[in-house]
């Protein structure tokens, strides 16, 4: 039977287009046995197998830029590929590229792999590529495995006794920051890969400095010629083949499947055409007829609506899933075509479930250009304003349309999605590879201005969660090591709560606060709230929570087993100017009452695709059964929108994809059903930039 998650892993890197390149035996772009300097463009995903006597590995990779990639792996020890492995060695694996190549210099690149993890596989390496018609050189230097040759002496021993000495590889304390670039030997690496005229095929010849010091302590292990030779063949873009001769006694193999979210076609597109626009101004007036415009041709509610001689104002309650440059400009069209001939400036105020965003200003005779095929975007954004202020006039004058008063044009629609949830690890040395595939339906139903409710309920596809009973002894205050509890429920209630949001000072400051089930495991009430002002690069959030433990054994989780915990952080969020990233910190106080923090890399798409790559450390550790601990809890989360797969998915339903270790009692909190970054990213300035070309469309 294939698995759900290798499947979903599948499907998606097919259904998406990849760039050429090709991983190592370790996962990381490279040649046979040995990594390069080259990375995956921005955007690729890649999920692959290898194999050479004695291990075997699984990993999956992401580039959230072109200058940074992160590979998650499993790598097992193995007599043969039917046998149960005889030791689990997880890492994470990093690789950052510190200069381009240009017409005479390399590209060359940092790379640590199990910069977190298990240290029996770790090693810390400088590459160094040059690309010449169709060869591409590397060559490296190599701490830890990489350096086991002893070629030379580490030079970073002149900074300290901390580089001289390596800790023991087959020690059971995880690796970390302390290890890296550790160890009095260092190594030299290198190889060549040529690209035949046969397209899709490549041959690989590499030197490795690695030595095999792990496997032969304690045994009678022969280390392999430092040589090997091999081929890469790519019959499609999205498909790898690898295989080589490793010193003239083994053969290692690679398959890895690969795709760029670029490219990913899910994102929700209009169902209709946009509003034709008025040719000839006339001397109607009527924001009932802009309201009843808008819910016509966009499906949206435009309401609060004011008006003076030269000005409109009016909210916008948008979509989950469409731009939001999008949605104002169709807006912005039903005000246009009954603003009368007189009125010059239209300004629109979007909101999400009861949170505003800031004021979009745009002049009517750029509306009217852009619909006569005559005008641009550029040329709206350039007269118009994100952020602009309201007129006084226009301020004091009397609300036409009230979106819950007298007078509403639209009543609250129930928003209903589908998530395709899937829990994959790659990090566990007791249990291999676990996974978990669920169904979950939502809802969210706005009850009045400030006010609403949520709802869904989770069916769970598969998994293998059973794996973490039979090696972990169970915990007397379980925070999520339960979770082959919760996964082996067919049916569970997934949240069901209510919420409150509100934004002040013109879309900047938002609050939020929300009780009932929160999430599959936790009920409980809590709040936040977020500063993200308009046109900055920076917000500053806060968050508390006191979270009530749902009972797993009983019928659809409802039932509460008296376990309760306060926790809370300080949040902080920066864009990195001139990307799609943004950098966010966490600071607080955790589930497990642990204390600790929280660093991630996030990657915002145009076409809707959102991934990220987080780090947590805290002050209590998990522990196995192998007595190793781990203060550090690490992993990949990605979101697929898929409102326009197919016309039975509703529209704003995802794929989401967590790949990190499961069962975890320290560094978690509560997964909030309304994250108020997550909600208000689409108001965001740069995304407002970014999706620009939309208002036009």
């Amino acid at each position: 039977m294939i698995r759900p998650s290798v499947l979903f892993l599948a499907l998606l890197c097919w259904a998406i287009p990849a760039s050429a390149a090709s991983p190592s035996f370790l996962g990381t772009l490279g040649l046979n046995t040995v990594p390069s300097a080259r990375l995956d463009k921005a955007g690729t995903f890649r999920a692959g197998i290898s194999y050479m006597d004695p291990y075997e590995n699984a990993f999956v990779s992401l580039s959230p830029a072109d200058w940074f990639g992160i590979t998650l792996r499993q790598s097992a020890e193995v007599s043969s590929l039917r046998s149960d492995p005889k030791g689990l060695y997880p890492g994470v694996d990093l690789k950052l590229r510190v200069m381009e190549e240009g017409k005479w210099r390399p590209e060359m690149a940092v790379g640590i792999n199990s910069a977190l993890g298990h240290r029996h596989m770790a090693g810390e390496y400088l590459a160094f590529s040059k690309r010449y018609n169709d060869f591409d050189f590397t060559g490296g230097l190599g701490w830890g495995r990489y350096g086991t040759s002893g070629m030379f002496n580490n030079p970073l021993n002149a900074f300290g006794n901390h580089f001289n000495d390596r800790r023991d590889i087959q020690g059971p304390i995880a690796n970390g920051p302390g290890d890296w670039f550790t160890g009095n030997d260092m190594g030299l690496f290198g190889g060549v890969e040529y690209t035949t005229p046969l397209a899709g095929l490549s041959l690989k010849l590499d030197y490795n400095s690695d030595r095999y010091a792990a496997e032969r302590q304690g045994s009678d292990y022969k280390p392999l010629s430092p040589w090997s030779f091999g081929l890469n063949y790519a019959p499609k873009p999205w498909v790898n083949f690898g295989i080589a001769a490793a010193g003239a006694r083994k053969v290692m193999a690679t398959l890895s499947l690969k795709g760029n979210f670029g490219q990913w076609f899910g994102r929700n597109s209009p169902e209709s055409a946009p509003q034709p626009m008025n040719r000839v101004r006339t001397d109607n007036t009527s924001t009932g007829a802009m309201a009843s415009d808008s819910a016509k041709y966009n499906g949206t509610i435009l309401h609060d609506l004011r008006r003076t001689a030269s000005s409109v104002w009016g909210k916008l309650d948008t979509i989950e899933g469409d731009p939001i440059p999008q949605q104002v400009g169709r807006a912005a069209r039903s005000m246009s075509n009954h603003a009368g001939k007189d009125t010059e400036e239209l300004i629109i105020t979007p909101g999400f479930l009861g949170l505003t965003g800031p004021n979009v200003r745009i002049m009517r005779r750029d509306m009217e250009r852009a619909g006569q095929n005559q005008g641009s975007p550029q040329e709206v954004w350039r007269h118009g304003s994100v952020n602009a202020p309201i007129p006084d006039g226009l301020k004091g004058t009397t609300v036409d349309i009230d979106r819950f008063g007298n007078g509403t044009n639209g009543h609250p629609i129930p928003q209903f999605k589908f998530i395709l949830d899937t829990q994959l690890s790659l990090s566990e040395e007791d249990s291999g590879v676990l996974y978990s595939t669920g169904v979950v339906g939502e809802v969210k139903q706005r009850l009045s201005e400030h006010w609403m409710a949520g709802g869904g309920l989770r069916l769970n596809a598969a998994q293998n969660y059973s794996r973490l009973q039979n090696f972990r002894q169970p915990a007397s205050f379980p925070v999520r090591s339960d979770a082959s509890q919760f996964a082996g429920k067919t049916v569970t209630l997934d949240r069901l709560y209510n919420g409150y949001l509100r934004s002040f000072a013109g879309g900047t400051v938002h609050v939020m606060a929300a009780g009932g089930y929160l999430e599959e495991m936790y009920s409980g009430i809590g709040g936040e709230v977020l500063w993200r002002p308009a046109g900055k690069t920076y917000a500053l959030g806060a968050d508390l929570w006191e979270g009530l433990r749902r009972d797993p054994l009983s019928p659809m989780a409802l039932m509460l087993n008296g376990d309760h915990v306060l926790s809370g952080h300080l949040n902080a969020w920066y864009e990195i100017p001139d990307t799609d990233l943004t950098l966010g910190v966490q600071a607080g106080r955790y589930l497990g009452q642990d204390w600790g923090g929280q660093l991630s890399l996030s990657k915002y798409m145009l076409n809707g695709v959102k991934f990220s790559a987080f780090m947590t450390a805290t002050d209590h550790a998990d522990f196995n059964e192998f007595g190793g601990t781990t203060h550090i809890y690490s992993g990949i989360r990605l979101t697929l929108p898929l409102g326009n797969v197919t016309k039975y998915i509703p529209r704003g339903s995802e794929a989401r994809l967590t790949i990190a270790p499961v069962g975890r009692d320290f560094g978690q909190s509560i997964d909030s059903p309304l994250p108020l970054y997550e909600m208000t990213q689409p108001f965001s300035t740069r995304a407002m930039m970014q999706n620009w070309n939309g208002v036009t469309e």
